[in-house]
């Protein structure tokens, strides 16, 4: 879910397209077909850096079809803080595309 309102919120993908726009450039107007490639786009890049990240960390080898417990409890923990930093970052991101566009509006209101 982390990764779908990060997406949807302006996630890495809206941020380095919206970061490439120096501060006095206007805002490009973007099709509602681009945001939700976009998202689509944030959301699999999210699920597979989770994945690969978690894995790597809690699962040392595959002899079983099912996870041990460990594992499990691992993976668990693994995906929960991976999502609650991704939501924390994406919401800092946000934060700061925020105040620089409303740094970059103040100079054009005052002239």
């Amino acid at each position: 879910r982390a990764c779908a309102a990060a997406a949807r919120r302006g996630g890495p993908a809206m941020n380095v397209a919206m970061a490439g726009s120096g501060a006095g450039a206007a805002q490009p107007q973007v099709s509602p077909a681009e945001m939700l490639i976009a998202e689509m786009k944030g959301m699999a890049d999210c699920f597979a850096r989770m994945t690969t990240s978690c894995y790597s960390k809690c699962i040392a080898n595959v002899k079983e079809e099912k996870l041990a417990v460990g594992e499990q409890l691992c993976v668990d923990r693994c995906v929960s803080k991976y999502m609650d930093v991704h939501a924390k970052v994406g919401t800092e991101l946000q934060g700061a595309m925020a105040g620089a566009q409303a740094a970059a509006a103040a100079p054009e209101a005052a002239e």
